[in-house]
């Protein structure tokens, strides 16, 4: 169960890490814009943090 568990924490910050490389060195201003969007859908509790 612990390896499960370790797998799924690395799944979940490895695809965090992957979307912030993304929206920092290759998205333009309206593509990040749509980016910010969509997670402020899903997770409204960040927006305090990635409001510009």
């Amino acid at each position: 169960m612990k390896f499960l568990l370790t797998i799924l924490l690395g799944a979940v910050l490895g695809s965090a890490a992957t979307f912030y490389y993304i929206y920092v060195n290759h998205a333009d201003a309206a593509e990040q814009e749509l980016m910010r969007t969509t997670l402020l859908n899903y997770a409204p509790f960040l927006e305090e943090y990635i409001t510009p």
